[in-house]
């Protein structure tokens, strides 16, 4: 394939018979992923001897040469030989647009290399700025990445979060008991810290991971490290009202071990968020998964039901509801929540 930053198209006005049947005409396409497809009439040529290109201004954006006869233009279905052959390619413009705008693409093809280019057709479509820089995985899933990726790439967790989410921590002040002692069991960068502290709860973190002990340090919270092979957390029994755990216990190994010592270290009620696996079959049929809910240290997936009967294990009264509106609506246009949360007091 021709190498799209240099290439560069003079036109020719000569015509070939054809049509591009996508994009259509004034549809919104993004900058760095244009999907081209279309047909022409080549006669009796054999499209194994064809190249179709196309651009934007001068400038070659993407091309193919695998075109096919297409079968169902011809009325002997049994024959697949026809003189109307298919293309399809995947375009994208060497430089990114800043913003959006009209741009206008033209399809070629040409028999031989250096031959004239015969115009397939052109049409205008509005360009959308992919932003894959200001996008999650952005970085790492551009057009141009030729390094085989593996799955801790993808599903790596992502970076620690300094600000917690708004809903989150809403139901956290809504069900906490007032001026409570609150331990944050899996604090991460203390995202939840300065919102029960502002509203006059007592809070103290507590974290394994040494880069979030150190966000924490840097943003003066108060915390304690605990270390990653050690079963007892370092608080007394009973020493705090309530904890908090918010996004943890799908990433804990024993998760039994792991509740029984948040229940040692509380008096009074323990608030829980995690994914919530039951969304899954209510995106199926747009083919969707949420992706955090593919995060690779995931190891634990909890519906209303299994979050409920593991924290019954530990806890004398547990209460589950879901919150978090995906921003992704059902086929039927019926907004899922993303999140569980579970109340459990002892």
């Amino acid at each position: 394939m021709s190498t799209i930053e240099n290439s560069r198209f003079f036109p020719e006005n000569s015509q070939l018979r054809g049509k591009i049947d996508k994009p259509r005409p004034h549809e919104r396409v993004f900058d760095q992923a244009i999907s081209i497809s279309g047909r022409i009439d080549l006669g009796s040529a054999e499209p194994s001897s064809w190249r179709v290109q196309a651009w934007s201004d001068e400038t070659l954006i993407g091309e193919t040469g695998l075109l096919f006869f297409d079968p169902e233009s011809h009325p002997d279905k049994k024959s697949f030989r026809t003189d109307v052959a298919r293309f399809r390619l995947l375009a994208r413009f060497p430089q990114p647009i800043d913003s959006e705008r009209d741009v206008k693409i033209r399809v070629t093809a040409t028999r031989n290399p250096g031959q004239i280019k015969y115009v397939i057709g052109e049409l205008s479509v509005q360009a959308v700025s992919s932003a894959l820089d200001r996008k999650h995985y952005g970085d790492v899933l551009r057009p141009t990445q030729k390094s085989l990726l593996h799955r801790q790439n993808i599903y790596g967790s992502g970076p620690p979060v300094e600000e917690a989410n708004p809903e989150a921590v809403r139901l956290m002040l809504e069900y906490l008991p007032r001026q409570s002692r609150v331990l944050d069991v899996g604090c991460g960068a203390g995202a939840c810290g300065p919102p029960l502290i502002a509203a006059g709860h007592s809070w103290l973190g507590l974290e394994v991971n040494p880069v979030c002990c150190a966000i924490l340090d840097r943003r003066n919270l108060p915390y304690r490290q605990s270390k990653p092979d050690e079963k007892v957390f370092p608080v007394k029994n009973q020493e705090f009202d309530c904890a908090v755990c918010i996004e943890v216990l799908e990433h804990i190994g024993n998760p039994n071990s792991f509740l029984s010592e948040i229940a040692r270290a509380i008096r009074q009620r323990a608030i829980f968020s995690v994914p919530n696996l039951e969304i899954i079959p209510y995106f199926a049929s747009l083919q969707v998964v949420p992706w955090h809910l593919l995060e690779a240290d995931h190891k634990n997936f909890f519906t209303r039901a299994s979050l409920q009967a593991l924290l019954w294990q530990h806890f004398r009264i547990v209460e589950v509801f879901s919150y978090a509106e995906h921003p992704v609506p059902t086929r039927e246009g019926i907004p899922v929540d993303a999140h569980l949360l579970a109340v459990a007091d002892k």
